[in-house]
């Protein structure tokens, strides 16, 4: 019985965030983004990075210069804040002209996610990279996929697989 309730109140979820907004950040949004950022942590394949003990100053300070240098999306469902897409604008160390907007942290609430939300901030953040580049602010965008990442096949968006990482466990 809780299993069907369970997904009633999914599909009822998914039904409601259709309506679900995209949007950049304000500074108004920082307490929310930073929780979303702890669970964001806690959901990472690397333990070290569970129960962060944020700085909360020093993370403002870094969100304000996301929005400088950057992009803080955000999406809501349902009147609060559900996911998040945060990029940086970075130079290649070895070619300081080149510009990528590097996504550092796409998240969405586990309960929102067979919903449109995650696809909308791609696709937001797709269309700030188009215009970025447009202008000539940056040479390329860039994406992560992490091995707890959706699995879908990003090709079909035009994207194309470039590297892989992997952390050293010992043998």
């Amino acid at each position: 019985m809780a299993e069907v309730e369970a997904e009633a109140a999914s599909t009822l979820r998914a039904e409601k965030s259709r309506d679900n907004m995209i949007r950049f950040a304000d500074l108004k949004d920082f307490d929310r983004i930073m929780e979303m950022m702890i669970n964001f942590a806690n959901s990472a394949p690397v333990e070290d990075y569970h129960n962060p003990q944020y700085n909360d100053r020093g993370v403002r300070n870094y969100l304000v210069s996301l929005l400088q240098n950057g992009c803080v999306i955000v999406g809501e469902a349902d009147g609060e804040l559900q996911g998040m897409l945060l990029a940086q604008i970075c130079s290649d160390p070895w070619l300081p002209h080149i510009k990528t907007l590097k996504e550092l942290a796409w998240w969405v609430e586990p309960d929102y996610r067979n919903t449109t939300l995650g696809y909308k901030l791609l696709k937001k953040y797709m269309e700030v990279g188009r215009k970025m580049k447009e202008n000539n602010l940056i040479n390329n965008f860039i994406l992560t996929n992490m091995s707890i990442s959706p699995d879908f096949d990003l090709s079909k968006r035009g994207w194309r697989a470039i590297e892989t990482n992997y952390v050293y466990e010992g043998a």
